[in-house]
């Protein structure tokens, strides 16, 4: 592991006390955890890593969902963390592995890389009362079929 990977856990947690985030950690909201703790990680690695091992980190977390997809399940990101204690380390970081993968595909693919128009469209759905759930809002659902 680089420095620079270590240097993304401080990233992470820092991340984490942006006012581009809508909850706080004492609230009793549970309905976007994946997106805060996957954003914090995108932005934490995006930043601070090379493009290279940005890429290898990606590459290996997509990876690893192909591998324990079966296992695991294709269950919603809305239940991050809901069942993941359940299992061992694997089945924690598979929810983990997945929330990246989709956050970086907002931000990358349908946001063209500009990460304040993930967090507009997110600040948006927190406006309207989370009406749906925060996949269904980003129209990932599927992303993982």
């Amino acid at each position: 592991m680089s420095e620079n990977h270590l240097l993304t856990i401080l990233g992470h947690e820092l991340a984490h006390h942006s006012n581009l985030f809508i909850d706080e950690f004492d609230d009793e909201r549970e309905d976007s955890i994946w997106f805060e703790e996957r954003m914090c990680d995108y932005l934490a690695r995006k930043y601070l890593l090379n493009s290279v091992e940005f890429n290898k980190i990606t590459e290996i977390e997509s990876k690893m969902i192909e591998i324990f997809k079966t296992k695991y399940g294709n269950h919603s990101l809305d239940e991050f963390g809901k069942f993941s204690y359940q299992g061992g380390l694997t089945s924690i970081m598979f929810d983990y592995w997945r929330s990246f993968i989709a956050v970086k595909y907002l931000v990358e693919v349908r946001a063209n890389h500009d990460v304040m128009v993930v967090f507009d469209e997110y600040h948006k759905w927190d406006k309207e009362g989370r009406k749906l759930p925060l996949t269904q809002y980003f129209n990932i659902d599927s992303l993982f079929d």
